[in-house]
């Protein structure tokens, strides 16, 4: 019996120890449906199927796409906004569909939230640029991290919805 009860105090002081560090790690998406689970109030991170790829021409030719393929980052609390918040740094692949002389492409993507209290609500749009030299077919990319505010713990579930933003010729392609 002492065993027993030995064994469930180093147990339990094992995930106190855990809990302490104020860091979760995102788990990498592969879709839509892949995102963190139940962990200490972190938000659910989506990457949207229809913004998850886009592809860019150059004159008629299909020139480079770019995938989302998943995201890494953490939760904390920020002392001095007193708030808890997410940190979000998409991942992208970059492929090269053409042989062209373009080194440098550029691209945008977003993190949005769209259910819960107002001042969780919004849309945040990042730049990116990705160069990609001559005879290398394809690269992958982590973006620039986004810090969202989340709701604390245990009152709100947030999901955070990220993908690619398509500007008027990608929107051309696609149809």
């Amino acid at each position: 019996m002492r065993f027993v009860i030995l064994a469930l105090t180093l147990l339990f002081t094992a995930c106190n120890a855990d809990n302490n560090n104020n860091h979760y790690v995102l788990k990498a998406g592969k879709n839509e449906t892949a995102y963190l689970k139940d962990v200490e109030g972190c938000p659910k991170v989506h990457i949207r199927r229809k913004d998850a790829a886009i592809v860019q021409k150059e004159g008629n030719m299909k020139a480079f796409e770019i995938i989302a393929i998943g995201y890494e980052g953490f939760c904390y609390f920020n002392e001095k906004v007193n708030k808890d918040r997410a940190v979000i740094k998409p991942k992208f692949k970059v492929m090269r569909l053409a042989d062209t002389d373009v080194t440098d492409i550029h691209f945008s993507y977003y993190l949005e939230t769209v259910e819960g209290p107002k001042c969780y609500l919004g849309k945040k749009t990042y730049h990116a640029m990705v160069s990609i030299p001559k005879g290398t077919q394809e690269i992958e990319y982590v973006g620039e991290k986004g810090e969202l505010s989340i709701p604390p713990s245990g009152t709100y579930d947030l999901d955070i919805y990220l993908g690619l933003n398509e500007d008027a010729t990608d929107l051309q392609f696609k149809k």
